[in-house]
Parts: structure tokens; C-alpha cells; sequence
């Protein structure tokens, strides 16, 4: 134990001098979640104060009366559009969508003919594409409306048209919380772990034995599996720790969050950070294992950090099989490393229960892979150095 001792002091010092791993923890684990929630919540205000504004700007709506009394009607405020319209929208001068009515719009209607409403906008003017919704819900609204008049000033009923009447009863329990854009922070704690213990595995491996500090540290006498798991726990300190710094940030995060919408979907206490903790602990343990393994054939540092970065892009891959499966779970996934932390993760911000078998087969298959790699590093080290 003092051989290990020795040698995870001497891996923890030697990170701790490495300007580059201290730069990634830091900012993988304490920018990371605040930037990405002040974003969100920036792009969700955008698009609600496109909802507040209820101003629809228009072309010729004079030659729409009817139109125009609904949109009145329904509390929005008609502007006409500038005659350059195009071009502020290219210029994004102009921050909302442009409706476009025919001059020929109550003829039409009145001769029972069909009527084209064209919506101008531009896909890089990210506001106005935001306005389409809410305008697109005034016109639609208008539509079923005048459809409705038109039967009833021919004698024909609207409930005609509703003989079917359809009710919507959600089962979900009251304290379950909805988890839509809020789902990509799992993604991004596990990418954050993955990044933080990069550069600390490839320099105790490939690092060391490019720098020629590898050969005298064998000359000591230890075994590779005192080696491994020396290396393993300086690495797998860095590992938790960024998993440690990320969770804690989720709390003055929570500060940052300016949409009101995403602050009620959002709430992040001690019992989520807790549940996170036991369900990322262990994958930063097995994960800083796997990437020794990787970077320790290794000839060079860059060979080393290209090596592990495909194995950060197999690791961010990983959950894309939730997109590809969106019905229930298969059994299988609990036995997937990461997927089934991504799982777990999303049922701790829901406000559900982690079941206990869930977390003991994590438990089971990230010691498994810790085990493993560690046997291999174990068996590789002096073989690696003496060639």
C-alpha cells in the first residue's frame, strides 16, 4: 500500500503541475452546465417574447377584412410591413415573420374559391422563424372559424363536424417533472468526465514515457498491478473530482436561469446532486481505467490523445440509441456502460426513484471494466516501458 501511496501522490502532484488538465477541469466542470443553461434559457425567452408580442406584421391586410377582425379579436396588433421587408429580414432589421394577403382575398372567399396566405421569413433569422408558431396558430384558428360560419349560414351544424369528441387524461404523478431540453445535461456530464481524465491518463502513460520519466519510475520496486492502480487512482481523482465540481455547479447555475418556463422544469436539489453522484462515480472510476488502457501502447503523446479522443466519440455515440429506441426500455440497457448512467440520470431530474437494482448492476459492470482494464494495464506496463 505504500508503493501505491507513493506513486498516486506522485501522479496527483505531477497533474496538478500540468496547466492543461487543471484548464480542462475547471472548465469542463464549472463553465460547462452554467453556459449551457444560460443559453437555453436565453433561446427559450426569445422564443416566448415572440408569443408576448402577439404583433402580427402583414401586407395588404386591408383586402382582408374579415381576417383582420379575427386577428383583432384575438388580442394581436396588425403593423404593416416595410416596403423592403426582404431585406430587413436578411438583416434580421426585421424580427418577424411577414404574411402576405392577396389582393383578391374576400372575392375569393366569396366565390367559394380557394385562398394561398403566404408567410415570408428567413431560415437565418432565427426570431422570425421563433414567430412562426404563434402566427401560424392566429391563421389556423381563422380557418376553422370561417369553415364553421360557412356551415352554419348553410343550414348545417358545426357539431356535424364534432360528433367525436376527443379528452386528453395524463396519468403522470404530480411530483414527476418534465425532462425535455434539460436532457442534454447528462450528455454533458458524462462528455465532461470523458474530457477531464483525458489528458491526465495520456500524460501518466504516453506522457511519462515521452518525457523518459517512465523507465526510472520501474526501476523501483514495485509490481504493474501496484503501477496500474497507482496511475488508475491519481487518474480516477481527477475523473471525480470533475464529476464532484460539475454537480456542485448545477446549484449557483440555477441563478442563471432567466425563463421562467425552464426554471420550474429545472429544479436541481440535494437529492438530485446526490443521486448523481452515485450514479457518476463509479462510471469516472471505470472510465479513467479504460482510457490508461488506451493511451498506454502508445508511442507518443499525440498518438495517445488521438486514440482517446475516438474513444470520446464511441462514449458520446452511446446515447443516441435512446433516440432510436423511444418507447421503453429495453432490459439490456441497464447492462450498458453509459447508457444506462444517461438513463438513471434522466429519471433523477424527472424527480423519480433510481431502483436499487439499477444502481448495483451499474455498480457490477463498472468494476467489471475498471478490473479489466486495470488487469491489463497490470500485465502491459513493463512489457510497454522495455519496448
Amino acid at each position: 500500500m505504500k508503493s501505491i501511496f507513493a506513486i498516486f501522490r506522485k501522479e496527483m502532484m505531477d497533474a496538478m503541475r500540468d496547466r492543461r488538465t487543471l484548464l480542462v477541469v475547471l472548465l469542463s466542470s464549472l463553465l460547462g452546465v452554467p453556459l449551457l443553461l444560460l443559453i437555453v434559457s436565453e433561446v427559450l425567452s426569445q422564443v416566448e417574447s415572440q408569443e408576448i408580442k402577439r404583433t402580427v406584421v402583414a401586407v395588404d391586410m386591408q383586402y382582408a377584412p374579415g381576417l383582420e377582425s379575427y386577428i383583432l379579436r384575438q388580442g394581436y396588433q396588425i403593423q404593416p410591413a416595410p416596403a423592403d421587408y426582404e431585406s430587413k429580414l436578411r438583416s434580421k432589421e426585421l424580427t418577424q415573420p411577414v404574411l402576405l394577403v392577396p389582393r383578391d382575398f374576400d372575392g375569393k372567399l366569396a366565390r367559394g374559391e380557394k385562398v394561398t396566405l403566404e408567410v415570408v421569413f428567413d431560415t437565418a433569422n432565427t426570431q422570425a422563424q421563433f414567430g412562426l408558431r404563434p402566427l401560424r396558430k392566429v391563421l389556423d384558428g381563422y380557418t376553422q372559424e370561417y369553415a364553421l360560419l360557412g356551415l352554419m349560414m348553410r343550414g348545417v351544424s358545426p357539431e356535424v363536424l364534432q360528433m367525436v369528441e376527443i379528452k386528453e387524461r395524463q396519468i403522470s404523478r404530480l411530483e414527476e417533472r418534465k425532462v425535455t431540453i434539460t436532457g442534454m445535461l447528462p450528455f454533458m456530464l458524462i462528455m465532461a468526465i470523458v474530457i477531464g481524465g483525458m489528458y491526465a491518463a495520456i500524460d501518466t502513460t504516453a506522457g511519462e514515457r515521452e518525457r523518459g520519466s517512465l523507465e526510472p519510475l520501474m526501476m523501483n520496486p514495485v509490481s504493474g498491478w501496484q503501477l496500474a492502480i497507482g496511475k488508475w487512482g491519481a487518474v480516477a481523482t481527477v475523473s471525480m473530482t470533475v464529476v464532484v465540481l460539475t454537480v456542485l455547479s448545477f446549484f449557483p447555475s440555477q441563478w442563471l436561469i432567466r425563463n421562467e418556463t425552464l426554471r420550474a422544469e429545472f429544479q436541481f436539489g440535494g437529492r438530485e446532486a446526490w443521486g448523481f453522484l452515485m450514479v457518476l462515480l463509479p462510471l469516472a472510476a471505470s472510465l479513467a481505467a479504460i482510457q490508461i488502457a488506451v493511451a498506454l501502447n502508445c508511442k507518443s503523446y499525440k498518438e495517445a490523445q488521438v486514440r482517446n479522443q475516438m474513444l470520446s466519440l464511441v462514449v458520446s455515440m452511446v446515447p443516441l440509441v435512446l433516440t432510436f429506441n423511444p418507447g421503453r426500455e429495453p432490459a439490456w440497457f441497464q447492462w450498458a456502460p453509459v447508457l444506462a448512467q444517461n438513463i438513471m440520470m434522466n429519471h433523477v431530474l424527472k424527480g423519480e426513484a433510481v431502483g436499487h437494482a439499477a444502481i448495483a448492476i451499474a455498480l457490477l459492470v463498472c468494476a467489471a471494466l475498471t478490473v479489466a482494464s486495470l488487469s491489463y494495464v497490470a500485465q502491459k506496463m513493463r512489457r510497454v516501458v522495455m519496448g
